[in-house]
């Protein structure tokens, strides 16, 4: 329900701008009032064509006798529906939010600059400017709903963005591993170690940027896929009933949430739809009855085809418009070799698909493929933490003489392969129970992803697909690892010292890498308020039309302080009010200021006829390299002083001697 409900909200402002009418609060009230009744009125002619009149009846339920009754007690009715688990997850996730709010001055990441941007755009002048951000302005519009129907200020909307995302993530996430484990203790655990690890919170549900929601959205999508898919997976073939049982609220239900999540960030929506279409296309190509959803699915794909055709909300997908780069027999090879993996995935897991019960057991007790039992009985955890040390021993090889990133991100990086590896051995057990060979070729998909994106990331010398491909399948890969407790849990094993250990080892480590690696982040994505002042400083006493070279993220706040909101200017774009350009080596190092006895500042300078504003960090992230940071050394920092060609404006100093200076190109 609240995830339609922010469906409704998302393609409501997209109807809006389409029908060039005002974004207003006065429009999302109205428009959402006749959306009730108009509801409504469907709901009580259905009721009243069926001849059960339903929705005019007194219903009773269970409460309401208890309720009733002289010996109720509220304290024993709290008792029978929520656990000690509950309550206690319940604590830490209110606690992580308190955490994310008293964490920074103004908000988690950089990127919220630009989205409140965007919504203090729509507030003011009342319009959907959908060149920005893609053209995925989903979050943008829900952000200005909240405002119009609450008056927050847009910073800390951003600020308490989480109190929404991480109880309604959790809420869904919940649902999914109920359905998956039945196991209630287990799905609470599950839903604790996602927000405590990985640093999946900071990235995906403290930011307001679209990546959050857009994956729940996608989970919303799974959870009824998932749902019509274990009816459908029994070992009677599916009658007619079965497969048609509510379809038309659910197909509706699910094309309202993807057209919704697809304005919102396209991109994701289209990996999980195509890691959904994946398995699907295996259950489909076993029995059309039983992937029957493989059709909608394909819906979907229509549906992406026509917005890609009319160009709404694409703008994610132009990055890769570098693939007509590569030569033609590259591509046309490239083509053929996944035409061909994909035929034999899809005919190899058609012949795995069993729907018989009743294996899954037999594997844990020993009596077939016994290899797994002795497996896990004699070597098997000793084995896999062996190969997670070393991988991870590798990789910090590559950390040392390649890369140059933080030292906590080796240990984020273990003890994601840690899960991982156990993850998959979870997998390749669990998959032999109906209600796990899906989840296990879902996982195959998002695993062929992560390849082809990496493959696609290392051919054009960048990392932020690759990074955004590995967040969102950080639920697939817990199911995994969850997958592989419920498996112990099964066999009786908990009770013996070395799971017991090997679970609060896991824990105790996932929590440290991850709040380690969180505050890491925060150092490098959360800026000061001295950063964020000096900004607004320079906003207020400079006039627009400038080049100005600055820290990733950085444009976003020069957008909030400095584009002129009151004019209500809808031809005034906001990427008018600059020409922003990130940060790059051969902007900060003053060696490679010269090229080819040319000044490439002052070369800019007089090609875009304007002025040119360098401003001038001593750390920076660079998101198009395989390098992740850079920074000026001490000599560098010093030479800034004798260049003839840079005039210094004003600097920001903290008490610590840390200086952010802006430069003018002379």
């Amino acid at each position: 329900m609240i995830v339609s409900n922010l469906s409704f909200y998302v393609i409501t402002g997209y109807i809006g701008s389409f029908l060039n009418l005002a974004i207003t609060f006065e429009y999302f009230f109205f428009t959402l009032i006749i959306s009730y009744f108009f509801i409504l009125i469907i709901g009580i002619s259905r009721e009243y064509h069926r001849g059960t009149d339903s929705f005019l009846k007194e219903i009773k339920f269970k409460e309401d006798k208890l309720m009733n009754e002289k010996k109720f007690s509220l304290r024993d009715f709290i008792k029978r529906r929520v656990s000690l688990n509950v309550i206690l997850l319940s604590v830490f996730i209110i606690l992580t939010c308190l955490l994310n709010v008293v964490n920074s001055k103004f908000f988690a990441g950089i990127d919220a600059w630009h989205h409140i941007s965007i919504v203090k755009y729509i507030t003011e002048i009342h319009y959907i400017p959908m060149d920005e951000y893609y053209g995925a302005l989903g979050l943008h519009i829900f952000g200005a709903v909240i405002n119009f129907f609450s008056g927050i200020d847009l910073i800390l909307l951003s600020k308490y963005y989480a109190f929404y995302t991480i109880p309604l993530f959790s809420l869904i996430v919940y649902n999914i591993f109920m359905r998956i484990f039945k196991n209630k203790n287990l799905a609470i655990f599950g839903i604790f170690l996602l927000i405590s690890s990985f640093g999946f919170s900071y990235f995906m549900l403290f930011q307001f940027w679209p990546s959050g929601i857009t994956l729940i959205q996608g989970l919303v999508i799974f959870f009824i896929l998932y749902t019509r898919l274990q009816s459908l997976t029994q070992e009677e073939r599916p009658k007619k009933e079965i497969i048609f049982s509510n379809i038309l609220f659910s197909y509706t239900l699910l094309t309202f949430i993807f057209i919704s999540s697809f304005f919102t960030h396209s991109l994701i929506t289209m990996i999980l739809i195509f890691s959904y279409l994946w398995v699907y296309l295996i259950y489909f190509v076993k029995d059309y009855r039983r992937g029957f959803d493989f059709l909608i699915l394909v819906l979907f794909f229509g549906i992406f085809l026509i917005f890609y055709y009319f160009k709404i909300s694409i703008g994610h997908f132009q990055h890769f418009l570098l693939i007509k780069a590569l030569p033609l027999y590259f591509l046309l090879f490239g083509t053929l070799v996944f035409i061909l993996v994909i035929t034999l995935i899809v005919l190899q897991y058609r012949r795995s698909l069993d729907f018989t019960k009743g294996i899954f057991r037999s594997i844990l007790e020993g009596k077939i493929k016994k290899k797994y039992k002795k497996m896990e009985d004699k070597f098997i955890i000793p084995f896999l933490f062996g190969l997670t040390i070393i991988i991870s021993f590798i990789f910090t090889l590559f950390t040392l003489f390649l890369f140059n990133i933080d030292i906590t991100y080796i240990f984020y990086f273990s003890d994601m392969i840690l899960i991982s590896i156990f993850s998959i051995w979870g997998f390749l057990i669990f998959q032999y129970k109906p209600r796990g060979k899906p989840l296990f070729i879902w996982g195959l998909a998002l695993d062929f992803f992560i390849l082809a994106i990496f493959l696609f990331d290392a051919m054009i010398g960048i990392t932020t697909f690759f990074l955004r491909v590995i967040n969102v399948s950080l639920v697939m890969i817990l199911i995994g690892f969850l997958s592989y407790l419920y498996k112990i849990i099964k066999i009786n094993y908990f009770h013996k010292r070395k799971f017991k250990f090997f679970l609060i080892f896991i824990v105790l480590f996932s929590m440290f890498t991850s709040y380690s690696y969180d505050f890491a982040t925060i150092n490098h994505f959360d800026l000061k308020e001295r950063e964020v002042r000096s900004i607004q400083w320079y906003s207020n006493y400079s006039s627009n039309g400038k080049i100005i070279i600055s820290n990733f993220g950085w444009h976003g706040i020069f957008l909030y302080y400095d584009y002129p909101y009151e004019e209500k200017n809808q031809e005034l774009s906001l990427t008018s009010l600059h020409y922003f350009f990130l940060i790059e080596n051969q902007f900060l190092h003053p060696n490679l200021h010269i090229s080819n006895d040319s000044n490439i500042l002052k070369d800019w300078k007089s090609f875009h006829n304007t002025e040119v504003i360098l401003v001038l960090p001593e750390d920076y992230y660079l998101p198009f390299s395989w390098r992740f940071f850079d920074s000026l050394n001490e000599g560098e920092i010093e030479a800034y002083y004798n260049l003839d060609y840079l005039n210094r404006i004003f600097s920001a100093k903290a008490v610590n001697g840390e200086e952010i200076p802006y430069y003018w190109v002379i």
